[in-house]
């Protein structure tokens, strides 16, 4: 049994959020398993700018551990909570 990871820094957050609305791939929008998430980043070829190019390099080399630890928080419903539309 591994032990919980914190749960991920804002800026981390934020980063995968950013880069799964890139890759049209985000969990408000894409129901899919922890395990497609990492194959799709890891063999998906996408022509990306260079700033979500190397944030897709970066989370494709995280270890499993911490990136499901990001995934499971943007599925978090309180983490929005905050936010407010205008």
């Amino acid at each position: 049994m591994q032990p919980d990871l914190p749960t991920p820094d804002e800026s981390v957050l934020a980063d995968l959020e950013s880069l799964l609305i890139a890759l049209d791939m985000h969990p408000m929008f894409m129901r899919q398993p922890f395990k497609i998430l990492r194959l799709n980043l890891r063999e998906m070829k996408a022509e990306l700018p260079p700033d979500l190019a190397a944030l897709k390099a970066r989370f494709t080399a995280m270890p499993d551990a911490e990136l499901l630890a990001a995934w499971g928080a943007l599925h978090n419903p309180f983490r929005l909570q905050d936010r407010v539309l205008n």
